[in-house]
């Protein structure tokens, strides 16, 4: 059993790891209201793209490479994965990786795919480079990214594609939903699947426009300016999700250090308690032995 002065220690040592993580939560907490402001800034230009979309079903475009079906077999795939550079945030880049390794078995097994990856975060490709061979790396992401910085990602992918060096491009990464929840999801943005035009509602409040010039180099920019905002949303949700997962990890390891450190005093006052019985016991019995 330990004596007093060690579980004095180790409470010192406790108390100064849970302010530790009582600051970082409360700077997380307030990267996370800022990074859900973020979130919401790109909707108005979201929804002028999902309009202009449906370009993408006149006859003239069918056979555009955008608009291709993908192999159904021996598809050569670049899969962007969406992790963060730091961790002490709890399941956030565990459930990516985990997901990222089904999809990749599954990809594998049934279409026998070659898949590449971009990995956008230290912790991503520490943990896959492995099993997926990195073609890019970047891993300067901030808690709050920017357009230009998450544009070479999705330049380099909109090339590669073009240049017919892959087949399809796809994301993983985790989409925000709450502070407390954010699903992870593997999706494919290349070649732009027409079914999703199905969602989109158009608006009948909405003049009639005129564009042009209506060839080939109309749907290769509109898909270049999708993929940019698909990429950099995902980095949006993916601040988010880091953030709000960061809170709730130092919030719990908060409340444990508390927990721990009352169950330290106990015994710290219990080896305490046995010292005082010790030496009251040995000044009794010498007192005993003089009489």
């Amino acid at each position: 059993m330990a004596n007093f002065r060690e579980y004095s220690a180790k409470l010192i040592s406790m108390s100064g790891m849970r302010r530790v993580t009582s600051t970082m939560k409360m700077v997380a907490a307030s990267h996370l209201h800022r990074a859900q402001t973020e979130l919401h800034l790109p909707e108005p230009f979201a929804v002028l793209l999902r309009q202009l979309s449906g370009l993408m079903r006149l006859d003239q475009f069918k056979g555009h490479r955008l608009c291709t079906p993908p192999p159904a077999q021996n598809a050569r795939v670049l899969l962007l994965v969406m992790c963060s550079d730091r961790g002490l945030c709890g399941a956030f880049n565990s459930t990516i990786i985990r997901e990222v390794r089904r999809w990749h078995q599954e990809q594998t097994e049934t279409r026998n795919a070659q898949i590449k990856a971009v990995y956008a975060g230290q912790k991503g490709y520490t943990a896959l480079w492995r099993e997926i061979p990195a073609c890019l790396k970047s891993f300067d992401l901030t808690a709050h990214p920017s357009i230009q910085a998450t544009s070479v990602i999705s330049t380099f992918a909109m090339d590669a594609f073009m240049a017919n060096e892959y087949d399809e491009v796809w994301l993983a990464g985790n989409k925000f939903v709450s502070t407390m929840k954010h699903e992870t999801t593997v999706r494919r943005l290349l070649p732009y699947s027409l079914t999703k035009l199905d969602k989109i509602e158009e608006s009948k409040e909405l003049p009639v426009c005129v564009i042009e010039p209506l060839d080939n180099r109309l749907i290769e920019a509109l898909m270049r300016q999708w993929l940019h905002y698909s990429v950099y949303y995902a980095q949006l949700n993916r601040a988010a999700s880091e953030q709000a997962s960061r809170v709730m990890a130092m919030e719990n390891a908060t409340v444990n250090l508390r927990r721990m450190e009352k169950e330290l005093i106990l015994l710290r006052n219990r080896a305490r308690q046995a010292a005082i019985t010790n030496e009251l016991t040995e000044i009794v019995s010498g007192a005993e032995s003089l009489g």
